[in-house]
């Protein structure tokens, strides 16, 4: 092949890839716009969770590859791996169900194994949610030290990759801290969190500085009960059809094994349910949070009873009295 042969071949060869360049950009785009401005909004107004899963895990490999061509697209990388983490964290709590079970019946190898697969579940879930939580960082900065100016919808994003942050660093916990998910993520998240307006976000931002007080008492203002500004941020949360504050009152008063707490919180939820209709712009924020809420009521019965909730019985428990059960009649009344 001549010198000018070879010439010409090589700028043919770079046309045509500069073409491909081209042409890969701008679909990039088509997807991050079709991504922010459709997909993840009616993603957001489903109720099938394990559509959600499948749909933000299946499509994160081919929305984020444009990253290749073009900048990233930090919302769509937020609300995917958030999403894909609640997935991963609804399977590790379904292993602590089997830890439950093999103990009580003290198959100690699927105990023992099986609280390994929980940690490496939590473990999967900490990365992602910590990465939901990069991202949030990515498109507006770090919360904690001054609030970013947002628009009602960049608040969700805002509210979500905080609530993210929060989740990482406990699930890191959970997993033994094999993420090594930065702690002082938690306190900046609560921060971020207060840069929204509690009322239209969903009474998330008290519930999050309230469960912080609970915490940390000394950080409580004085006189202020936290338990009492929690209940407040879950009949908030009632109103507005996001209940992911009542998921945070639950979270905090068991972790801190307040089980008559947690109890009646369970069963304040389960009612709003049968009263109070999800948001029908976030009924997969709803849906979620009562999924984990779910998941705390499913691990007290299975440590009870060993088996979780019964089937139409969510809100109820195992030792509750039915007072309208009709007396029954002692058999010896009738021999005397």
């Amino acid at each position: 092949m001549s010198f000018l042969s070879r010439i010409a071949l090589t700028v043919v060869t770079l046309l045509s890839l500069s073409g491909c360049s081209i042409i890969y950009m701008q679909m990039g785009w088509v997807v991050y716009d079709l991504t922010d401005r459709h997909v993840t909004p009616y993603t957001m107004s489903i109720d099938d969770v394990d559509v959600a899963c499948a749909t933000t895990q299946g499509l994160q490999p081919l929305v984020m590859a444009f990253t290749r061509v073009t900048s990233t697209d930090d919302l769509a990388g937020l609300m995917m791996n958030m999403m894909a983490g609640a997935c991963a964290e609804e399977e590790a709590i379904e292993e602590s169900l089997t830890y439950i079970r093999a103990f009580k019946n003290q198959n100690i190898n699927e105990a023992k194994d099986s609280r390994i697969r929980e940690k490496r579940e939590f473990a999967i879930a900490a990365t992602r949610q910590y990465r939901a939580y990069q991202h949030m960082v990515d498109e507006f900065g770090e919360p904690g030290e001054k609030c970013p100016s947002l628009n009602y919808d960049e608040g969700v994003y805002w509210a979500l990759g905080n609530l993210a942050g929060l989740q990482s660093v406990l699930n890191d916990l959970k997993a033994q801290s094999v993420v090594n998910v930065p702690k002082d993520i938690a306190m900046k998240s609560v921060r971020g969190l207060q840069c929204l307006d509690n009322d239209e976000y969903w009474g998330l931002p008290l519930a999050a500085q309230a469960g912080l007080w609970i915490l940390m008492p000394d950080t409580a203002p004085e006189g202020t009960d936290p338990w009492v500004e929690l209940e407040a941020a879950a009949r908030g949360a009632t109103e507005s059809g996001v209940r992911l504050a009542h998921a945070v009152e639950i979270i905090v008063a068991d972790g801190g094994g307040h089980t008559d707490r947690v109890k009646d919180a369970i069963r304040r939820h389960a009612a709003s349910l049968k009263t109070n209709p999800s948001h029908r712009d976030y009924r997969l924020l709803d849906v979620v949070a009562s999924r984990q809420i779910r998941a705390v009521s499913d691990r007290m019965w299975t440590e009870a009873t060993g088996s979780r909730t019964p089937v139409g019985e969510f809100g109820t428990f195992w030792d509750d009295v039915d007072e309208s059960a009709a007396p029954v009649m002692d058999i010896d009344d009738l021999l005397d």
